[in-house]
């Protein structure tokens, strides 16, 4: 996949002041609760009032990017980290080994990559997965801003296409106000845009990446979940099957039966949150 190589100014160029950091760091520790979400809403209207965006934030040993206004991931990341994914990003760092494999479907902006980042060392490995042009540079910027210092980093490959049960050209249906909902599937928006993307099965990355053995896979895909993952279910050897998969709960919109895909395949459902399914495969002797 072809790499994108715009220059960008280096991480730090855009940090915050000490009043909005310290207005960050606030948000950071409130209480998962509706006072800490009422709170981090108004720490949010003062921060993005009073500072342009993108700022250069570091969070959970991370370097991001953010630009806070056209994407819904980073800004409860940032604002209200614990109602992004706070128990999955807990169990992928228990489940990932320091020498694991991350698989990264529908990688937004790098947040889950970057945290998987400062878990491995350099016998470790991330693939993360962007379609979307705008986003995918995101991504690049926050894993090479994170890894750059990291003394044993993991091997990073980044992929500017899309997971589906056939090779070939898509349309990617864009939402301009919150870039991590674009989906193959599409959408009821007024004026709705769309791009094409090359997407490949996932079975087909793994090949061509002589990856053997997979710890956690991630997929957020908007409702496409189910044409990234059943294939590769059926597909793959035992040996490649992930310790867990972690993904978006759009069962309403899926064509084919996911869950029971897994199932079949030894799992069992571990953790249901408020946006995801956590599934882990039996141990051996379990099975």
């Amino acid at each position: 996949m072809s790499k994108h190589n715009s220059i960008q100014p280096p991480f730090g160029t855009y940090s915050p002041n000490k009043k909005i950091q310290k207005k960050i760091d606030w948000c950071q520790k409130l209480p998962a609760n509706w006072f800490g979400k009422q709170m981090a809403q108004i720490l949010r209207k003062h921060v993005l009032s009073k500072s342009k965006t993108p700022l250069d934030l570091v969070l959970q040993k991370t370097k991001l990017r953010c630009y806070l206004t056209d994407n819904v991931s980073e800004r409860n990341f940032v604002f209200i980290p614990w109602r992004f994914d706070a128990k999955e990003l807990q169990l992928m760092k228990q489940v990932l080994p320091d020498d694991g494999v991350f698989i990264d479907i529908g990688a937004n902006i790098g947040i889950y990559s970057a945290i998987a980042s400062t878990v491995l060392n350099s016998k470790g490995t991330i693939v993360a997965i962007e379609p979307n042009p705008p986003v995918f540079e995101r991504l690049q910027f926050n894993l090479l801003a994170t890894t750059e210092d990291q003394k044993h980093k993991p091997q990073v490959v980044l992929l500017d296409c899309g997971i589906s049960d056939q090779l070939g050209e898509f349309q990617l249906f864009l939402d301009s106000n919150n870039l991590g909902a674009s989906s193959l599937q599409q959408k009821d928006l007024a004026n709705q845009k769309s791009i094409t993307i090359a997407c490949l099965p996932l079975i087909d990355v793994i090949r061509q990446h002589s990856i053997t053995s997979i710890d956690v896979v991630k997929c957020d895909i908007e409702g496409c979940e189910d044409q990234a993952l059943v294939p590769f279910l059926r597909d793959a050897s035992d040996q490649l099957l992930p310790k867990c998969f972690i993904f978006e709960n759009n069962q309403d919109q899926w064509q084919t039966d996911l869950l029971k895909a897994l199932t079949q395949r030894n799992y069992s459902l571990t953790h249901k949150t408020r946006m995801n399914f956590i599934y882990q495969r039996l141990s051996d002797g379990e099975l």
